[in-house]
């Protein structure tokens, strides 16, 4: 996993206290850390960066219990050959770091996120189509085997800017999907007994059964090797049996792939035609998908919102009007 924001080795030093560092030595077996690297991009965790090995250190007592789902996740997928990182050890040393430590193998690969800024729209599709069979290799899974401590909806975030945000899951309380259609027909100059169709056309995707899930699939998880192509995923803090299209909502990703906003259509149709094809059982087509997701991906209304999303409601809207004129 070579990673542009990894820090140099004396970022170590910021970090780890001297008797850690030495503790590090021993745990890596090796006396030179020279090599070493340290990034702290991520909010819930540190990852130091060894040749051939990623250990990952909690930032505080609140997530560990993310990296202990993480921990139950990976050896049930590289069980059935997901690419993953493979879970090496969980180090309980005081010496070390005050929290429990998980140590898992290192890919030798970039992630999308270096990538996308510099791809045409045929890229994004190609990476796209190759999640969804990734997404589905795993969403195949049958429940029975999943173990206990992820055998349930990934919980709330326990950092209170993180617990403002919401998932997938959380637009499927009663009447919230309703009020928001509504909302957007309105913005649209839709008339509102269109509503009424919407709800409709998106019912299959509402009722589809629980899955293993990632949950949290954005352009820094997605792994791609030197021939361009998806070769994995990463930081399964988040994993849990909730509802499959947790592992399709864009509001997971960063600026990037807004970018490409007026294209969703595009580009939905690829990630889920990929992903309904290798799932192999009876799954809605990809327009009522697009339509949901549009839907829950509507910035705020007028009066709530930053340049940024205006911009992004006026496209919320456009693509509406294009959805709702094939339905």
């Amino acid at each position: 996993m070579t990673n542009p924001n990894a820090l140099d080795s004396s970022a170590l030093e910021v970090v780890l206290t001297p008797p850690q560092r030495n503790r590090l030595r021993e745990v890596l077996e090796t006396a030179d850390l020279s090599g070493v690297r340290l990034t702290g991009e991520g909010w819930h965790r540190f990852a130091i960066l060894a040749e051939d090995r990623v250990l990952l250190l909690p930032r505080s007592h609140r997530w560990v219990p993310g990296l202990e789902r993480e921990a139950v996740a990976l050896p049930l997928l590289t069980s059935y050959g997901i690419p993953v990182p493979r879970l090496l050890a969980r180090i309980v040393d005081d010496e070390l770091w005050p929290y429990p430590v998980t140590m898992i193998t290192r890919y030798r690969a970039r992630s999308w996120a270096a990538l996308q800024d510099n791809v045409d729209l045929g890229r994004w599709q190609r990476t796209l189509t190759q999640l969804g069979e990734l997404v589905a290799s795993y969403h195949k899974i049958n429940i029975s085997e999943i173990p206990a401590a992820i055998g349930n909806p990934t919980p709330g975030s326990p950092d209170p800017m993180e617990a403002e945000l919401r998932h997938f899951e959380d637009y499927l309380v009663e009447s919230r999907l309703e009020k928001l259609s509504f909302d957007l027909a309105v913005a649209a100059e839709l008339p509102a007994t269109r509503v009424d169709r919407w709800l409709q056309v998106i019912e299959p995707c509402l009722v589809l059964q629980p899955t293993l899930t990632h949950r949290d699939i954005n352009e820094g998880q997605i792994m791609i090797n030197s021939d361009g192509d998806v070769c994995g995923l990463i930081d399964w803090e988040s994993a849990g049996v909730q509802h499959p299209l947790s592992d399709f909502d864009f509001g997971e990703w960063g600026f990037g792939i807004w970018e490409h906003e007026l294209e969703f259509s595009l580009l939905r149709k690829a990630f889920w035609d990929s992903y309904r094809n290798a799932r192999g059982v009876d799954l809605p087509d990809w327009p009522p998908v697009h339509l949901l997701m549009t839907i829950i991906g509507a910035p705020p209304p007028e009066g709530h919102t930053t340049a940024w999303t205006a911009q992004r409601r006026n496209r919320t809207i456009t693509n509406l009007r294009a959805i709702d004129a094939q339905i």
